[in-house]
């Protein structure tokens, strides 16, 4: 085999990339045991088809140890060889040469190398396409790339009550375009499952978005970027699916409890009409006493063992006088307080305030708290119970919603998830929102929390399109932006780098995938 003038050299270094390393450590075994009367030159064979196959330009002599260099026609870098260009076919001229051993010149023989040939570049082909199956790149550059994700609020920053912004339907197409990703979430929901939420904002930013005609449509959003007020009790309460458990929010709460896996999941309002006398000032019950109400005996076998506040409740006195009482007893028409009685009582939105289409901000979630625990603090105060007591009682209240650690881990886990599908890595989160008690100060625990644990750092970026006012305590947003757009603009222009590494990386296994 003809492999052209030899010089000494100093020792190469050795190879450094992933697709060298396995080149230079399995050669293809074929060759070295069909390599027939030169099988005692087996080290020079090996170095001489790793470099005829391009991937070394460093070789070494059989059995002499002396350092040589090999130079021949045939070098080609090892990044000509994994490029998406194909192999090209050897020159027909070195289809036949010969293997000069160095320590003894007379041993030479002539060996036809078309066999060999094929061999490597079946080999190398093989290498190539392992290597980038895997993501990875044969050249060496396989680092999964690191882009920024982006934690969105709903209402106040896309839309304003019930009416949506043009201008968060472009913020979303640029986030998708820059291959980032991305979660909505709400300290509301509505008592919708994440799909229907998720299919509802679909259709509404493509209604508003402009000059729709000229560009593809899309889905902003998915099932699984959505994570609404009450979407961790799926998960975290999943130990209570087969137990009894009272609902608390809008009428379709109830089927959304049951669309989790709550079977024995009922409804305030529905215990409500089930014991009517419960709530004097109900449609089923008394006004003010002015009339009588005939029921037969009653059954109070719902033993309720937790109370999920999914949404606001339409009816702040019931909410607050059928919880009161669940609270303690099981069987309220019965026996009015059991002391040894201990619930919880899950709220999933701490917002005193949200943003409607009203020009001012109206009582959320957040004031239906504050209106149960004092209630309840006077019921349990009334029946003698200590100070201490009955403030570990009040600890049975757990809080979900922003700005809890709780519910920005969920979503953290969400956008984490999604990273993982696009082949990319979070190097920082950024949450946009319109409410410096939830949005802003959610980010700042999560900074915190990110800092002791050595993790991925969170910032702010503050709205204008909602509860904020200019002027207001902004609790450390790192930056203040007139909309959503805005926001995202200054993320992209931020991590331009590393989204346009992220572009090329995607882009070269899509062409992979298409050959």
């Amino acid at each position: 085999l003809d492999i052209g003038e030899v010089e000494a050299a100093p020792v190469p270094p050795l190879p450094t990339t992933k697709l060298q390393r396995v080149l230079h450590r399995r050669p293809p075994t074929t060759l070295i045991e069909n390599s027939g009367p030169f099988r005692p030159c087996c080290t020079a064979m090996r170095k001489s088809m790793l470099f005829l196959a391009g991937i070394v330009s460093i070789e070494a002599t059989a059995r002499c140890g002396a350092q040589t260099r090999v130079v021949t026609p045939l070098a080609r870098k090892l990044n000509i060889l994994t490029s998406r260009r194909p192999i090209s076919s050897f020159s027909p001229a070195l289809r036949s040469s010969s293997i000069q051993d160095t320590r003894n010149p007379s041993r030479s023989s002539v060996v036809n190398t078309d066999h060999f040939q094929d061999e490597i570049r079946r080999w190398v082909a093989e290498k190539r396409f392992e290597f980038e199956q895997r993501g990875e790149s044969p050249a060496g550059d396989d680092k999964v790339p690191e882009v920024p994700a982006m934690i969105f609020d709903i209402d106040g920053v896309f839309k304003m009550g019930g009416k949506y912004a043009d201008f968060g339907a472009e913020a979303l197409r640029k986030v998708i375009e820059a291959g980032l990703p991305y979660v909505l979430m709400t300290n509301g929901g509505g008592g919708r499952t994440e799909d229907e939420y998720a299919a509802e904002i679909n259709s509404k930013l493509y209604s508003v978005e402009k000059n729709k005609l000229t560009k593809k449509r899309i889905d902003y959003v998915g099932e699984d970027q959505m994570v609404l007020s009450y979407t961790p009790f799926n998960t975290d309460f999943a130990h209570l699916k087969d137990k009894s458990v009272l609902v608390v929010g809008s009428p379709r709460c109830e089927d959304l409890a049951k669309h989790y896996g709550f079977k024995k999941a009922m409804h305030l309002t529905r215990y409500s009409c089930k014991h009517p006398l419960m709530n004097p000032f109900g449609p089923s019950g008394c006004e003010k006493d002015d009339c009588v109400v005939e029921t037969g005996p009653e059954l109070w076998d719902e033993n309720f063992e937790a109370v999920l506040v999914f949404t606001d409740p339409s009816n702040f006195f019931e909410g607050i006088q059928l919880i009161t009482d669940v609270l303690l007893s099981s069987r309220p028409g019965e026996v009015e307080f059991e002391p040894d009685r201990r619930i919880p009582v899950v709220f999933s939105n701490p917002d005193l305030l949200w943003k409607t289409q009203y020009p001012h901000a109206r009582f959320g979630q957040g004031a239906f708290r504050l209106s149960l625990e004092a209630c309840y603090r006077a019921r349990l105060q009334q029946f003698g119970m200590s100070p201490q007591e009955v403030e570990e009682r009040l600890g049975d209240f757990v809080q979900y919603g922003k700005p809890e650690i709780t519910q920005f881990s969920h979503s953290r886990r969400a956008a984490m998830k999604q990273a993982n599908d696009m082949g990319v890595k979070i190097s920082h989160y950024y949450m946009v929102g319109d409410n410096p008690l939830s949005d802003i100060q959610g980010a700042i625990n999560m900074n915190e929390m990110a800092e002791r644990k050595g993790t991925e750092g969170w910032s702010g970026l503050l709205v204008k399109t909602g509860i904020y006012k200019d002027g207001e305590d902004t609790k450390g947003a790192d930056l203040i932006t007139d909309n959503v757009l805005d926001a995202v603009d200054h993320v992209l222009q931020a991590h331009g780098d590393d989204i346009e590494h992220s572009k090329r990386h995607r882009d070269s296994k899509k062409r992979f995938a298409t050959r």
